[in-house]
């Protein structure tokens, strides 16, 4: 992924919740779980479609009861996709020999409005529940860049 300081201009092109479930350990749930008793999991991946002029973002996020040091259940689960236009994609997204550069810049501005826009449909998903308290907390954007090879 490329480090090269780009203009980008973008837009929202599309805010969907694909999918939200909540297990059946919540049901046995009788006591509010105080927040630090919670833990995320988050996996973000995004794709290109060129045509479009779009970045995609579909984030997965798990939402776990932390029962100890090891141990966790899961108490629900939500994929949301937000969907980006590129206005100046060709400036932008850089196509190579057999691959496609996208910049950290790029991922940073989309990650960061993925966390977000996640965090208030995860609110509204759960705001009638006994986990209404549980938020997804403030990232670093920045978590989400892929990962640099060593160098040898």
């Amino acid at each position: 992924m490329a480090n090269e300081q780009v203009g980008i201009t973008i837009g929202l092109n599309e805010v969907k919740l694909l999918h939200f479930e909540v297990t059946t350990r919540l049901n046995e749930i009788r006591t509010p779980i105080p927040n630090d008793g919670y833990e995320f999991q988050f996996d973000m991946q995004s794709d290109i479609n060129e045509q479009n002029k779009l970045f995609n973002v579909i984030l997965s996020t798990t939402l776990y009861e932390k029962q100890g040091n090891v141990t966790k259940v899961e108490l629900s689960k939500m994929k949301t996709l937000i969907s980006f236009r590129i206005i100046n994609f060709e400036e932008v997204i850089k196509k190579e020999v057999g691959r496609i550069s996208i910049p950290d810049q790029l991922i940073i501005i989309a990650s960061g409005i993925t966390i977000s826009t996640a965090r208030g449909m995860f609110a509204i998903c759960v705001k009638d529940m006994i986990i209404n308290n549980a938020l997804i907390p403030i990232l670093d954007p920045q978590l989400f860049l892929p990962k640099k090879p060593e160098a040898n």
